[in-house]
């Protein structure tokens, strides 16, 4: 098997930029799903029984869904019954929110509950608002509790960012596809791919462990 890798190293700028398309969608809708993940755990937290059953059935569904199905209900499932011209970008970004979102309210919730009891008795007893002792005592501790599962789900959110291919956005894995089908060399660009992907995700994962560490430093200082 004779492997001819110019065409890729022409092709290259092309990769970098569907690289960088699936990193973007990464972000946006990891900080989407990070800010609505809080607001369901609110609603977990919620005195409502009502509210509560609401966000355990929010997250139990999305937990349950496929990517690939979340992102084909979003494309094509909310265009269709809303009337909504998504584009492949913003539907990417949506579904990875949504995705993000049920993994982010568990974190939140396994953060809050990790604090002690006695800290919010202690702020009453000083006579802090609700608001504060979630401002000033709950919150900056849970911040430490909840950064490093946090980024591990951005990491989930990049890989599910490759599956915009399947709506025709120029990501990586589109570019990959293109070439393999126009000029005969699949094997070449989706080893390429691969490479990219897998560096990539090498990269991410050092990340998160340098944080960790930090965290952990600062935490026993």
């Amino acid at each position: 098997m004779n492997l001819d890798f110019s065409i890729i190293l022409a092709q290259w700028p092309r990769f970098l930029w569907g690289l960088g398309y699936d990193l973007y969608f990464a972000f946006a809708g990891f900080a989407i799903g990070c800010v609505v993940g809080f607001i369901s755990y609110l609603g977990s937290a919620s005195r409502s029984k009502l509210t509560r059953a609401i966000s355990y059935v929010y997250v139990q569904i999305v937990r349950g869904l496929p990517m690939y199905l979340l992102l084909l209900w979003v494309y094509f499932g909310l265009a269709t019954k809303f009337g909504l011209a998504l584009t492949g970008p913003q539907s990417i970004i949506i579904a990875i929110a949504i995705m993000s979102s049920a993994f982010a309210s568990e974190i939140f919730r396994t953060g809050y509950n990790s604090i002690d009891v006695g800290q919010i008795e202690a702020g009453k007893a000083l006579g802090l608002s609700d608001y504060r002792i979630n401002r000033t005592i709950l919150f900056p501790q849970v911040v430490r509790v909840v950064i490093p599962p946090l980024l591990s789900v951005f990491v989930i959110c990049f890989k599910a960012s490759t599956y915009a291919a399947v709506i025709a956005v120029p990501e990586l894995i589109y570019a990959a596809q293109d070439i393999s089908l126009n000029q005969y060399r699949p094997f070449e660009a989706y080893i390429s791919v691969a490479v990219l992907l897998i560096a990539t995700m090498l990269v991410l994962s050092l990340l998160v462990k340098m944080i960790e560490t930090r965290l952990k430093e600062s935490q026993g200082a």
